[in-house]
């Protein structure tokens, strides 16, 4: 069995997010495990909550986040890259004094540091980058 890990830095809008998404459902259908998705930069758009649910030109975060939630799929974000970009989780808009606003953050995705990605580097026998 092969570790695989994705590094997704494609925004909703780019057609590397939804190849991200494929390579993901191809490699949790196979007999290889998908140690870890990544997501960095603008890919951290995919995993907010608030974002355009419904417009067409948004299929691709629509489709991460349902996927993430049912398949509860290890969907790691930078917090710094998401923080930059008014994506939280309600105890990183607490911490940020937020009190008002809860996270925006969608189901089943984590906020981490970049030593999650290390790790993913290391444990992982291939790794793709979806930019």
């Amino acid at each position: 069995m092969i570790k695989v890990s994705l590094l997704v830095t494609a925004g909703p809008q780019r057609p590397g997010a939804l190849t991200a998404l494929h390579t993901a459902q191809a490699v949790a259908r196979s007999s290889h495990q998908l140690y870890r998705v990544f997501f960095y930069g603008e890919g951290v758009h995919l995993a907010n909550r608030l974002a355009c649910r419904d417009d067409a030109l948004c299929v691709a975060q629509r489709d991460w986040q349902t996927l993430v939630a049912e398949q509860r799929w290890p969907a790691a974000v930078c917090v710094g890259a998401a923080l930059k970009r008014g994506i939280s989780d309600d105890a990183e808009a607490r911490r940020a004094g937020l009190s008002a606003v809860s996270g925006t953050l969608a189901e089943g995705f984590t906020l981490v540091g970049l030593g999650d990605w290390v790790d993913a580097l290391t444990q992982s026998d291939r790794v793709v980058h979806f930019g």
